[in-house]
């Protein structure tokens, strides 16, 4: 089974998120080193954080992307709320819930994100920074 791969980015200047589809109207594109460019301005680079989809949907069918925070109830009842990350150790897209929203893997404290769970997206870091508090 192939996974949809999908990108979003970030623009810092706009405060905006724009969908890496929309290249295909000829406006942006994601180059093969993951820099993001925008055509009509000649931006890029820095200016744009990219993030990937995860092959996964909210319970309210809202794609999850990296970035995206959400909540969901565990087997045992505990209610979490954490952003979604990319884990280089794993290879794979984890909760990190170790309340530090951290790139890498040194201070651990991440789940495993999986498709029988019920997430639901209550933001993101960059609109929603306070959900991290």
């Amino acid at each position: 089974m192939q996974r949809e791969l999908k990108f979003r980015a970030w623009d810092k200047l706009a405060e905006r998120f724009i969908k890496c589809d929309e290249g295909y109207q000829g406006h942006y594109v994601l180059s093969l080193n993951g820099e993001f460019l925008n055509f009509l301005n000649g931006s890029g680079g820095k200016e744009y954080i990219v993030q990937q989809y995860t092959g996964l949907k909210d319970k309210n069918g809202v794609k999850i992307y990296e970035g995206d925070v959400v909540t969901y109830t565990s087997n045992n009842g505990i209610d979490y709320k954490a952003p979604i990350v990319f884990s280089p150790t794993s290879s794979a897209f984890v909760l990190d819930t170790s309340g530090r929203y951290l790139f890498d893997d040194k201070y651990g404290d991440y789940l495993d994100i999986h498709k029988d769970r019920e997430y639901e997206i209550v933001g993101n870091i960059f609109e929603n920074s306070e959900l991290l508090e």
